[in-house]
C-alpha cells in the first residue's frame, strides 16, 4: 500500500474509534449526578483522569494509611485521666477516659481531631476517674477492640461501660503482662503489667502500656502503684512517662525512676483537686533527676508529637517552683488537711488510696484532726493519718 493509502486508512481507523468512544474521556459535568463540586484532583479547568496498569512500573504507589506521626494528646479532664493517641499507621488509641462529666469534652476532642473511628480502647483499671466517660466514647464511636483487665469495678460508671460494650457488639479482650496490642514494623504497644490481679487495691490491677514508635517509647501507666511498679521486670526504659496516680506518693518511687529513665513526664491532675495531688514528694523526685515535667492541672492539655526519632511538645516543661505551694498546702485550697469518710468513720490523708473508693457524698475535708476524734472517727489503718498537718 502506497503511503498516501496508509495515511487514509490511519485517518479513517481513527475516525471509527472516535465514533464508538473508545478514546472518550468522560467529563465531571456529563454525569447526571455530578454536584457541581470538584474534587481535590480538578484545577482550574483540567479534570485529572488518574490511569493506571498494572505493567506500568512509572506509576506511583499509592501512600500507605497513616502520616508516619505519632500525636499523643495528654487530655485536660481535671482530677482524671484520658489520653488520645493518633498513631503512625493511622490508627487510634485511647487510654481511659476521665470522670463521668468529662465524657461530652472527650467525645468532642476526638470528634475535632477529625476520626469517628477509635481502633482500641485501654481501661487501665475501674475507677471513676479513668472510665467516667467510657460510655459515652464507646456509644459515640465506632470502636473496633476494647481492653480492660478482669478486676471488677462496683460503681454504677463500671456498669454502664460493660453495657455500653455489650449493646454496640464491641469485641473486648482481657489483657495482663506480655500481651501485645500492636506489633507492626518499627511500631508496637505492649502490655506490661498487671502480673497479677490477687490484690486489694484497685490502682494495683492497672493496664500498664508500652508504646514505642522507632526510636520514642512512652509508657502510660494509669493509677500503678509502687507493689505494680516493682513487679516489672521488663524493659521499661521511656522518653515520656505518664506519671502514676495523678503524681501521688504512692507511685513513681525511687526504683521505678531508675527503670523508667524518662526524660518527660506527664502529670495529669485537677488544679488545686482535694488530693493534693501532685505532691511535693513525687515533684521534687523528678526535679533531682533532671526529668522535665508537664501537668495538665497548669498547663492544660499537653500534646507530644513524634517522628520516630525526634519530640517535640507544644508547651515548655513547668519548673519545680511554679506554683508549688498551690497544691501542697491543702489546708489553704480546700478548708482541710484530711479527707473524712462519714460512713466509715475513718479518718484519711488526701494520698490514701482508700480515698479513691469514697463516694462524693460520704467525703467531708477538715484541718481539725483532734475535732474529728471527739466526734469518733479513727484513724485509717493503712496511711496512719495523724495530728499536726
Amino acid at each position: 500500500m502506497k503511503l498516501s493509502e496508509k495515511f487514509l486508512a490511519l485517518l479513517l481507523s481513527v475516525g471509527v474509534l472516535f465514533l464508538s468512544g473508545c478514546g472518550y474521556i468522560p467529563q465531571p459535568w456529563s454525569d447526571p449526578e455530578f454536584s457541581g463540586e470538584f474534587s481535590s484532583a480538578v484545577t482550574d479547568s483540567t479534570y485529572y483522569v488518574p490511569y493506571t496498569s498494572e505493567d506500568d512500573s512509572s506509576a506511583e504507589e499509592e501512600p500507605p494509611n497513616g502520616t508516619g506521626t505519632l500525636t499523643v494528646h495528654f487530655i485536660d479532664v481535671g482530677q482524671g485521666d484520658s489520653t488520645f493517641i493518633e498513631l503512625p499507621n493511622g490508627e487510634t488509641m485511647l487510654i481511659d477516659a476521665g470522670e463521668p462529666s468529662e465524657g461530652d469534652n472527650i467525645v468532642t476532642y476526638i470528634l475535632t481531631q477529625g476520626y469517628d473511628t477509635v481502633d482500641h480502647v485501654i481501661a487501665t483499671h475501674p475507677h471513676d476517674d479513668h472510665i467516667g466517660g467510657m460510655s459515652d466514647v464507646l456509644n459515640n464511636f465506632n470502636v473496633k477492640r476494647f481492653y480492660f483487665t478482669e478486676a471488677e469495678g462496683n460503681s454504677k460508671v463500671y456498669e454502664n461501660m460493660l453495657a455500653a460494650i455489650s449493646e454496640n457488639g464491641i469485641t473486648a479482650d482481657y489483657v495482663t503482662a506480655g500481651d501485645v496490642i500492636i506489633a507492626e514494623d518499627g511500631l508496637s504497644a505492649e502490655v506490661v503489667a498487671p502480673k497479677t490481679l490477687e490484690c486489694d487495691n484497685l490502682n494495683d490491677t492497672s493496664v500498664v502500656v508500652k508504646l514505642t514508635y522507632k526510636d520514642n517509647t512512652f509508657l502510660f501507666t494509669g493509677d500503678a502503684e509502687k507493689s505494680e511498679e516493682d513487679g516489672i521486670w521488663t524493659n521499661i526504659k521511656c522518653d515520656v512517662l505518664k506519671v502514676g496516680h495523678h503524681g501521688s506518693s504512692t507511685s513513681t518511687n525511687a526504683n521505678f525512676l531508675k527503670k523508667t529513665e524518662p526524660t518527660y513526664a506527664v502529670i495529669s491532675a485537677g488544679l488545686f483537686n482535694s488530693y493534693g495531688h501532685p505532691t511535693e514528694k513525687t515533684l521534687k523526685a523528678l526535679t533531682q533527676r533532671g526529668i522535665k515535667m508537664f501537668r495538665t492541672d497548669k498547663q492544660g492539655t499537653i500534646i507530644f508529637t513524634s517522628d520516630g526519632t525526634e519530640l517535640t511538645a507544644n508547651k515548655d516543661p513547668v519548673e519545680y517552683g511554679d506554683g508549688i505551694g498551690e497544691e501542697t498546702s491543702f489546708a489553704e485550697n480546700h478548708g482541710g488537711g484530711y479527707v473524712l469518710n462519714t460512713k466509715s468513720k475513718k479518718i484519711h490523708y488526701p494520698d490514701c488510696p482508700s480515698v479513691n473508693t469514697i463516694k462524693e457524698e460520704n467525703k467531708e475535708l477538715t484541718d481539725d484532726f483532734d475535732g474529728a476524734v471527739s466526734r469518733g472517727y479513727t484513724p485509717c489503718g493503712s496511711c496512719k493519718p495523724a495530728g499536726g498537718v
